[in-house]
């Protein structure tokens, strides 16, 4: 007699290393010293990842003495003060720790798929999402594959306000996750949305950058108007990340001075291409692209305060499979996916999406 993969089963993949007996690295632990070196704090980090400045003190004490020399080196300053920062010894250990554990939970969820798969078949869920979140989704589906084997995932990657136009067209969509909530309103007043399934789920803020190797060519936004900038690459105002660029550079006063060398492009990936292939001197890009992009290096931040971007979610009123989207959707305000976020360079929301009325 054959059965079914249980619905309420999941699957737990777990990494850690040693070194003669003793814990150097788990999840935890990998966290917390890759947000120290992306923030060069102690403080900072603990924050990042939720957890108290003492706890985290604690973790790095053991973590160090576990590995038998220092992986972070705090600044003199005291306690709470100076900062922090992996040694070369710290950062290898985190680069193989997440690379190791990254292809251990995707070979593990590919394979217990193919395994439920053959047991059992579902239909598939149509993902619709802000393309700047092309790599945390993919890091988020491989976890819930772990979680829901036999629910497959379609995901579609795009500028959230094409996305949404295909969706209003007749696109097939059962979660749509944007940038800019306003879409989320665009649905609603078509009556293509669960309005009691919006959420936020993250957030994230916006970065100048600029090609690597090269001497940097502005400090602030007020320096995109120096001359000796020829070329400078923005995303379409109609996308969110161009909207909000727009938006702080007419804030500023500088928007009407640097448009005749604007160079517009189609959405946040586009951004990073442009500046990887030279074509520009500087672009706005999205912060945690920006941190993770290859052949760039990023000059400033904008205040998040200003021209922070959230990425908020809802299940579509005409989804397929709404109970399957909904629960992909409580999967994606999990702790699970909180720590994906993170990993991905984004902050986690806490508190729910309100409408935009």
């Amino acid at each position: 007699m054959q059965t079914s993969w249980a619905a309420d089963w999941t699957v737990g993949v777990r990494v850690w290393v040693e070194r003669r007996g003793q814990t150097v690295l788990g999840d935890g632990r990998a966290e917390l010293l890759s947000a120290i070196g992306r923030l060069n704090s102690i403080t900072s980090a603990a924050k990042a990842v939720g957890m108290s400045y003492r706890r985290a003190w604690n973790l790095v004490q053991e973590v160090n003495q576990a590995a038998g020399e220092p992986l972070v080196e705090s600044a003199a300053g005291g306690p709470k003060g100076g900062g922090a920062k992996l040694t070369p010894r710290g950062q290898l250990a985190i680069a193989v720790y997440e690379q190791l554990s990254n292809t251990l939970r995707g070979t593990t969820a590919g394979t217990l798929r193919r395994i439920v798969a053959a047991d059992q078949s579902s239909g598939c869920l149509h993902l619709a999402a802000a393309i700047s979140l092309q790599d945390a989704i993919g890091e988020l589906l491989t976890e819930y594959a772990l979680h829901k084997p036999t629910v497959r995932v379609r995901a579609v990657f795009g500028a959230s306000n094409e996305l949404a136009d295909h969706l209003l067209g007749g696109a097939p969509g059962d979660l749509f996750i944007t940038a800019d909530a306003a879409h989320l309103d665009r649905l609603e007043k078509a009556g293509l949305l669960d309005v009691g399934s919006r959420r936020v789920l993250a957030a994230n803020g916006v970065a100048c950058i600029a090609p690597a190797g090269k001497a940097p060519v502005a400090r602030t936004a007020r320096d995109l108007a120096n001359p000796a900038i020829k070329r400078i690459v923005l995303a379409e105002p109609a996308c969110p990340l161009g909207d909000r660029s727009r938006e702080y550079l007419q804030a500023i006063g500088v928007y009407d001075a640097i448009l005749p060398k604007v160079i517009h492009v189609d959405n946040a990936r586009a951004v990073l291409t442009a500046i990887q292939s030279g074509a520009a001197d500087a672009a706005l890009a999205v912060a945690s692209d920006a941190a993770a992009a290859e052949r760039c290096q990023t000059l400033f931040h904008l205040p998040v305060s200003q021209a922070g971007i959230e990425y908020a979610a809802a299940v579509v009123h005409c989804a397929n499979q709404p109970d399957d989207a909904r629960d992909l959707l409580d999967f994606l305000a999990s702790p699970t996916a909180a720590r994906c976020f993170r990993r991905c360079g984004l902050r986690p929301a806490r508190k729910p999406v309100r409408n935009h009325k």
